[in-house]
């Protein structure tokens, strides 16, 4: 018995097939790929922001976080697990050497990075700390020493407790997407695709 085999024909428009096929995947790849990493580097902040909460908590310690907004795009922040020197209140600042365990420097990938933080739909106003040429937006969690609750977050380094979510805005420069880390007043953060 003598078996058929694909003619020519045939396997040039399977061949064409496959190519129309992957030319119309090849975008909505690259879309999905865009939101997954914006995605990821946004539960990552969500995830610190989260751990420096518990830690101001259970070290019963005032913990700073920074994120870096000017230049503008920029993709570091850092972030205070245990102060300094918690028997003085001193606390780490941008242009400190990470610590094992007590002070940590991340920096977002793929060309992602900060914008102005945002509540209600708007720019959120802030007085920024300068340091090492550059300017943070420095978000405290609280301990719950004086009139602060366990965990209550503020702004400003001067105790400016926000009444509604605030949103760290995170850009991706190369496809324009714009992702939000979430804190309620409580402390609470959440990874969102729209600004609180």
């Amino acid at each position: 018995m003598r078996r058929r085999a694909f003619t020519l024909i045939e396997l040039v428009i399977v061949i064409a097939v496959i190519i129309v096929l992957a030319g119309m995947a090849v975008p909505a790849f690259g879309s999905t790929l865009a939101r997954s990493r914006i995605q990821g580097c946004g539960t990552q902040v969500m995830q610190d922001l989260q751990l420096v909460r518990d830690s101001a908590i259970v070290n019963q310690q005032d913990l700073y976080v920074y994120f870096c907004t000017n230049p503008a795009g920029s993709s570091d922040y850092y972030y205070e697990l245990f102060q300094s020197d918690p028997l003085n209140g001193v606390h780490y600042t941008p242009t400190d050497a990470p610590s094992s365990g007590r002070f940590v420097a991340r920096t977002l990938h793929y060309g992602i990075g900060f914008g102005t933080p945002v509540q209600s739909g708007s720019a959120y106003s802030f007085t920024p700390y300068s340091a090492g040429g550059k300017q943070y937006f420095v978000l405290v969690y609280h301990c719950g020493e004086g009139s602060y609750f366990r965990g209550q977050p503020t702004t400003n380094l001067t105790g400016t407790v926000f009444s509604s979510a605030i949103g760290i805005r995170i850009v991706d420069s190369g496809s324009s997407r714009t992702w939000y880390v979430s804190i309620s007043p409580s402390g609470k953060p959440s990874s969102v695709a729209d600004g609180p």
